[in-house]
């Protein structure tokens, strides 16, 4: 079970990377910018956007305006999200530029004993609990506006189609990391072989963590 840090000073809880949900989209038009942020604050499992970054066990910071980023903008907000029945601090940054992009970030140092790295979710299975979070959360969003990638993982950062199409050496990491949801056809694109994904919604594929 992921366990909560005891940090004596609040700047730590924010320290050691993140682990994250990285929705990419083909592209949003200004409504969908509002309908899929809404979405994503109205989940059950998240709170806010607060005025200031969440410590756990200390109060909330106040309830703020979604802010939805204009043309060529980045935009980050803090919330709180609900793991395992504990609240730990993230950030929602919404990417509106070369790429689109909705993403929530976890701070490592939320959680006592785990460090970032490349084998991060073998060596710390308690993590699911996480996926499972952010797994939910993804659903929900494509409901809104069907996102074409949503990669979880340490760092995984915004995967976009064409960049996995044209490297071959981020495609193969890509692939062989898993825990990703992605459209079929953007799937079929990358992978001839659909044996290992599992069809969650239709066109959707779920490929579970490989490491």
């Amino acid at each position: 079970m992921l366990e909560l840090s005891r940090h004596a000073e609040p700047a730590l809880y924010w320290e050691g990377g993140h682990y994250e949900l990285n929705l990419s989209f083909e592209s949003l038009r200004d409504r969908q910018w509002h309908d899929v942020l809404n979405a994503l604050w109205s989940h059950v499992l998240l709170n806010g956007p607060l005025a200031a970054r969440y410590v756990p066990n200390c109060a909330v910071p106040e309830k703020v305006p979604i802010q939805v980023p204009p043309p060529t903008a980045v935009v980050k907000q803090h919330g709180q999200i609900a793991v395992n029945g504990q609240a730990v601090g993230c950030d929602v940054q919404a990417t509106r530029s070369i790429f689109e992009c909705v993403s929530i970030l976890v701070p490592i140092g939320m959680f006592k004993g785990i460090t970032g790295g490349l084998l991060m979710r073998r060596e710390h299975p308690q993590l699911e609990a996480l996926d499972e979070v952010f797994y939910d959360i993804a659903l929900s969003i494509y409901s809104v506006a069907p996102f074409q990638i949503a990669a979880l993982g340490y760092e995984r950062s915004c995967q976009l189609p064409s960049e996995l199409r044209s490297d071959p050496e981020a495609r193969h990491n890509f692939l062989a990391a898993g825990n990703f949801l992605i459209q079929e056809a953007v799937l079929r694109t990358l992978e001839p072989d659909l044996t290992p994904y599992r069809e969650v919604r239709q066109g959707l594929y779920w490929l579970a963590p490989r490491f």
